[in-house]
């Protein structure tokens, strides 16, 4: 089962991380993002989701290996050897709690914390000079000032910029710069940030004014003036979780009950899978496949549709998210009678109690 939840965590994270790879692509590519905080913001959305991901595909693997059991007839090996239901659920009900934990963590702990780092790269990105994420062959408009900026060509290591072209606008006229080549400049004491043209013409005012004059340099700094950059507004999920203990306020609340929700709904799948995987050795390993993963949706949905009834006040606190996991659980019960019957599980309870 674990190399199972593995391979099938690992396949999760490719589809999840290949669309939003293919974002930020293309985001880097328009100029909207820095190339090297692709990387950096894949592993913040990695471990923020991570808490979604980690109990779906326990749950698969759960019903995969089952279902290889079943379809082997090793189940009803076991179940002749004398291995009752207690023994079969006993092990998983430990691999589930210990799934729970690491969930936990990642949903009260990790994920938080990611989120955080996330918007903190997006504002270090918004902040970050436009000239590093410039593009050859594209007029842009940089700086707070809205400077309009255009490169033909850009060398290997893409430091070097070839026939630059920068128009400024000043209460005089236009001011116009044209050079063969030029590069960025970042002064260590102010930390300013300037384009240095080499070779060039400077068009200066308006042409036909007395104004307007025409200077040729051989080098030449331009001041880039830093883009206005707002804080993101910061979400609760970003919250950490100590900050949402003891509040009062019901959008707290709603946050905090969805991070507990998250390794207890770990601990029930894993209890499901065992059950929904019976099958027949006829219906084959996928058999119940399809139909678990549907319950799946209809329990998350929920899970959503009960935060958002909380948020909104239609539940009342103590009730809040919890009657979905109560729902779950006499899904789980329904099942065990279902297959072994109440006798069976009536029995195991006065056996129990008289052991």
């Amino acid at each position: 089962m674990l190399q199972t939840l593995l391979a099938v965590l690992a396949v999760l994270l490719l589809i999840f991380l290949g669309r939003h790879f293919a974002r930020y692509l293309a985001e880097a590519a328009s100029g909207e993002l820095p190339a090297e905080l692709i990387f950096r913001l894949l592993t913040t959305l990695t471990l923020s989701s991570s808490v979604l991901l980690v109990p779906f595909a326990f749950y698969i693997a759960v019903l995969l290996a089952f279902g290889r059991l079943y379809r082997d007839n090793e189940m009803t090996a076991l179940a002749a050897a004398g291995m009752g239901t207690g023994r079969v659920l006993r092990p998983i009900a430990l691999l589930s709690f210990g799934i729970a934990a690491l969930v936990a963590w990642l949903s009260l702990v990790v994920s938080p914390w990611a989120v955080e780092q996330g918007m903190q790269l997006r504002e270090q990105a918004e902040a970050q000079s436009e000239l590093s994420s410039i593009s050859a062959g594209q007029f842009r408009e940089i700086g707070s000032d809205h400077s309009v900026f255009y490169v033909e060509s850009l060398s290997a290591d893409k430091k070097l910029m070839n026939h630059v072209f920068v128009r400024n606008s000043t209460p005089s006229g236009d001011d116009l710069f044209a050079a063969n080549n030029g590069y960025q400049y970042t002064d260590p004491q102010t930390g300013d940030s300037f384009l240095v043209l080499l070779d060039g013409r400077r068009y200066e005012g308006n042409p036909g004014t007395e104004h307007f004059r025409i200077h040729e340099f051989a080098k030449a700094s331009v001041r880039m003036e830093p883009k206005e950059v707002h804080p993101r507004a910061r979400k609760r999920d970003a919250q950490p979780t100590r900050a949402l203990l003891g509040s009062d306020e019901i959008n707290d609340v709603a946050e905090l009950q969805w991070r507990l929700s998250m390794p207890i709904s770990a601990l029930l799948l894993g209890l499901l899978a065992v059950l929904v995987s019976r099958t027949s050795p006829r219906e084959g390993r996928y058999a119940r496949l399809f139909g678990a993963i549907l319950i799946y949706i209809i329990y998350n949905n929920l899970m959503g549709v009960a935060q958002n009834w909380l948020q909104r006040g239609k539940v009342s606190p103590g009730l809040g998210m919890w009657w979905v996991h109560a729902l779950l659980i006499v899904v789980i019960a329904g099942l065990l009678a279902h297959q072994y019957g109440w006798r069976y599980l009536s029995t195991r309870r006065v056996h129990g109690q008289a052991t």
